[in-house]
Order: C-alpha cells, then structure tokens, then sequence
C-alpha cells in the first residue's frame, strides 16, 4: 500500500499552488431573460443581476460568441454610457449598475442574436447566461387584412353565379313543363277532333292552361 501512495505524494505540493495561483471568481452573473421573441418595431429588456467580490467596475452587454463579439453597450455608473453605433439611440438603462436592465427598442431583424451580461471587477470577469433574441418580420399587409373579409370577397361573386344558375335552371324546367302540358292538350284519341289552346293572362287564373271543348 506504501508503494501505490508514495508516487502520488509529489502532486499534492503542486494542486496546492495552482490553487493559491489561481484568480478568485469574479463573482455571479445572473441574466434574464434566457430567451425572448419580439416582432420588428418592438423593444425587450435584458436584466443584469450581479454579485462580486469585490468593487464592480462596469458592465458589458455583448452580441455574439466568442471569439468574435460585438459590445452593444457598457455602463459603470459614473460616466457616460458607451452604445455601438447600430444601437444609438434604442438603448436606455435602468437600475443600479449591479442589477441593470438594459431596453432595447425599435428592434430591427438584424438585431437578432445572443446578447450576453459582462461584468468587469478588480478581480476579473463575469459572464451571465446569455440572452437569445429573435426580432421577426412584420405582417404583410395581405396577412392582416381580416379573413372574414377575404372569405366575403370571394364568395359574393360565387353566390351570384350560383343564383344566376338556379334561375336559369328553373326556367329552363318551367318551359319543359309547359311544353308537355300543351302537347298533352293538343292529343286527344281522336284525331279527327280540332284542339284550342290558350292561356287564360288574369291574375286568378296565372299559370293555367284552358283546353275548350273539342270540336268535331
């Protein structure tokens, strides 16, 4: 058992001192939301909550992964905040700079990507979580116009056609009926008999057929 544990003995000096060489943490950096949808025209808030320890000297909000990052803002409080220029103007900031909220309005479909809370101290840095944002496209002016009103559009016209149909067909019917009715009255057995039709244009007889007596 000495044997398996004396190759190890020397390791523990050197855990010992990476560990003193190492940087404190920075501190914690909660960020919120984690994911947010917004259509083109609208604003969100992304939330920087941050504890350290020690002195906070300022905070980044970043677009991006690394190692290529784009810094949309920084703010320390004291001086002037800094906004990239595809921000000017769209950006305001709320809160204490330990938990600031950072609005972005006006959003733009460019505007889409991960934004990510950087905290700056004595001690180093502080990276929160991350915030996915997608800026979509606005409705077209097809796509609100109310589908009621589309479906009006389109069925006046058809119902017209339709009625037209049933009009015509009902006097096409009409007009077989009446032939049948004067062909009936015109052939009696006897042949030799003469047939008088006609129809009788007052209003208490509309629509009748008068057959007078045959003659011989």
């Amino acid at each position: 058992m000495a044997r398996s544990v004396a190759p190890g003995l020397p390791l523990l000096p050197v855990l010992l001192v990476l560990a003193a060489a190492a940087p404190p943490p920075a501190g914690e950096v909660w960020q919120s939301p984690l994911y947010t949808v917004t259509p083109a025209g609208g604003s969100i808030n992304i939330t920087c909550s941050i504890h350290v320890n020690g002195t906070l000297l300022g905070v980044h909000l970043r677009q991006g992964y690394p190692p290529k990052m784009r810094e949309v803002t920084y703010y320390d409080g004291a001086s002037a905040p800094t906004v990239d220029e595809q921000f000017e103007g769209r950006v305001v900031f709320s809160g204490p700079k330990d938990n600031l909220t950072v609005t972005m309005q006006r959003l733009r479909p460019d505007d889409t990507g991960a934004y990510f809370c950087e905290a700056i101290t004595e001690e180093g840095k502080g990276w929160g979580a991350g915030t996915t944002v997608v800026v979509t496209d606005t409705l077209s002016p097809a796509a609100n116009t109310c589908p009621g009103t589309q479906l009006t559009h389109f069925t006046v016209p058809v119902a017209v056609a339709l009625g037209c149909f049933l009009v015509m067909l009902g006097l096409a019917a009409t007009c077989v009926l009446r032939r049948r009715q004067i062909r009936n009255a015109c052939s009696p057995r006897d042949r030799s008999t003469m047939c008088v039709v006609y129809e009788d244009m007052s209003c208490s007889r509309q629509n009748t057929i008068s057959v007078p007596h045959h003659n011989p």
